[in-house]
């Protein structure tokens, strides 16, 4: 469908006398009414006439359109309609295509995008919370990368802050309950959380985590040790949550990457006239660019340590220089709004126009129960012990339907059900909500969940088998016959293609609005068009052209769903 809007686009362009995308087009509500629609408002100023005038004018100059496209005005708007014929040659061709994959552009075809995304703090397991982030970004990058742009996801590590004062002195207390063995991460957090304990009773234990964390930025080899020790036990643990979830980062970077950055830069803020002194803590007022009442960026307290505002100024410029990016997300909580906010007027008021380019894609919090996580309090669930249960839960549904299955088979299926459970659960959900996490709910086959489109990806590979097994097929793969395909012209038939052919719309929406809930919608709209298709239309006919031209609809809406899911970042089982 990319090509036909294309083509609209380019004789609207000359009816203009501007220039017109393909992104300038809509899709109409209802399907009767066309396949795209160009709505005629935003010209009504500039041709001092009503929108549904403007339509007719437009539509009536549009006479040298391509065959098999049809134009007419309804209202506001100009509609444009794919002639079937057109439509099932072009459009399944293109999606049987054995050389190249449907929608993919070439590679680094396009501007550089930087994607922070997960970054946890070390020292800390991985939690459910952390899922959002690490979810979203890397589905993200991966769709990214499929349309062509230089797309770099990266990590950036949360390995320093007054914590790891905290952490050094909890050591201290708690440490020979060790007896000479390395901690994991269970013991960091065990630490951590009766510090938060003993704190309460003693509160002088603060200024001691402060001191502590005051010798690690100066380089106390002892406190330096115990930190890297921390560092490297925590990233050995991320690093195995991130493979079951297939998540590859380009660059893994901690916040203590960029101390080194901070004094010149802090010199160059003061250069400027830009650092005031404020109860002796240095800050940067920012509330007269904003235009509304933002509290000043503090960058260093009065004992001189940095906070994330300096370390997240520093990593800033440091990836413009390192990358020369076009755009860069940070796919963080919706809490650190004020933070990115005052971050962005920071850097724009130290002259670096590029901040522009840079935004906050906030996310909504991860309920769990019904309560928010917190590792301070020792109120959290680890995003390993969720996969555990999901993985068991899937395992228990599938051997319930199906008997059959060896129990080495079993136990990777449960695996890639239960992954693609979890995943679509939160992806499908706008990243900006709230998300309530119902296991019952996100491992069911029956509604619109991960397991529910990846059953359906089972379904078509049942029946390109079963076509192998009846010798219609000599392979799964169905080859294109132009032929064929022009017998495709049940509305069905049509149905299924134009939804199939809108694919790489959905992508761009997807990245236009940084929100992987586009794509999981449009992939549960294949299946229901599918599922229409499937049931109206019989596909082993007893005419074998049109059988032919049937099993490649079924091939190509495998392909788009096994295409669509694997960018999601979920898993396809050959059978469930």
């Amino acid at each position: 469908m990319e090509r036909f809007a294309q083509e609209i686009a380019q004789h609207l362009s000359v009816v203009l006398g501007r220039p017109c995308t393909p992104s300038d087009l809509d899709l109409p509500p209802d399907p009767t009414m066309g396949d795209f629609a160009f709505p005629c408002f935003r010209l009504s100023k500039e041709r001092r006439k009503a929108p549904p005038a403007i339509a007719k004018e437009i539509a009536v100059e549009l006479t040298n359109l391509p065959a098999g496209i049809e134009v007419e005005s309804a209202g506001p708007y100009v509609n444009f309609r794919i002639a079937g014929d057109r439509l099932a040659q072009e459009l399944l061709k293109d999606l049987l295509d054995p050389e190249r994959a449907y929608a993919k552009l070439p590679a680094d075809s396009r501007s550089t995008w930087i994607i922070e995304a997960s970054s946890p703090n070390v020292a800390k397991h991985l939690q459910i919370y952390h899922l959002r982030s690490t979810a979203h970004g890397a589905a993200l990058h991966r769709i990214a990368k499929y349309r062509g742009f230089r797309a770099i996801l990266i990590n950036h590590l949360g390995d320093w802050g007054t914590q790891y004062g905290k952490l050094a002195v909890a050591f201290d207390m708690f440490g020979s309950e060790l007896a000479g063995r390395r901690p994991t991460v269970s013991d960091l957090v065990d630490f951590y959380v009766r510090f938060h304990q003993e704190e309460e009773k003693n509160p002088a234990l603060a200024d001691q985590a402060r001191e502590a964390f005051r010798k690690l930025e100066a380089g106390d080899p002892e406190i330096r040790k115990l930190w890297e020790e921390f560092r490297e036990t925590s990233i050995r643990e991320f690093q195995k949550s991130y493979e079951k979830l297939d998540v590859h980062f380009d660059e893994i970077r901690g916040e203590s990457a960029y101390i080194p950055d901070v004094p010149p830069l802090m010199e160059d803020l003061r250069k400027k006239g830009l650092l005031v002194l404020s109860e002796g803590a240095w800050v940067v007022p920012v509330a007269d660019l904003a235009g509304k009442d933002i509290p000043p960026c503090i960058l260093q307290k009065q004992d001189g340590a940095t906070l994330y505002a300096t370390r997240d100024y520093a990593a800033a410029i440091y990836r413009f220089h390192r990358y020369a990016f076009h755009r860069m997300s940070y796919i963080v909580g919706a809490e650190q709004k004020l933070h990115f906010e005052q971050l962005f007027l920071v850097l724009k008021k130290a002259g670096h126009d590029w901040v522009d380019r840079c935004e906050h894609i906030p996310l909504g919090l991860y309920r769990f129960r019904g309560a928010k996580m917190s590792t301070r309090k020792g109120n959290f669930t680890t995003l390993e012990a969720v996969l555990a249960e999901a993985k068991e839960r899937a395992h228990e549904v599938i051997q319930k339907r199906e008997h059959s299955i060896p129990p080495e088979e079993l136990d990777a299926i449960a695996e890639a059900v239960s992954l693609g459970a979890v995943l679509f659960h939160d992806l499908s959900t706008d990243p900006s909500k709230d998300v309530e996490f119902d296991l019952d709910r996100v491992v069911d086959f029956d509604g619109e969940t991960g397991p529910y489109l990846q059953y359906a990806h089972t379904r078509c590979l049942s029946i390109l088998r079963k076509a192998q097994d009846s010798g219609i097929l000599k392979e799964l793969q169905v080859p294109f016959h132009s032929e064929s395909a022009k017998l495709l012209q049940a509305p069905q038939e049509l149905a299924l293609l134009k939804t199939l052919g809108h694919f790489s719309l959905h992508l761009e929406r997807t990245l236009q609005y940084s929100k992987a809930s586009h794509l999981s919608s449009y992939l549960i709209d294949v299946v229901r068009a599918f599922n229409i298709f499937y049931r109206e239309c019989r596909v082993l006919s007893d005419s074998e052209d049109l059988s032919r031209a049937r099993l490649g609809c079924v091939q190509a809406t495998r392909t788009i769903l096994k295409t669509g899911l694997s960018l999601l970042g979920i898993p396809t089982p050959n059978r469930m």
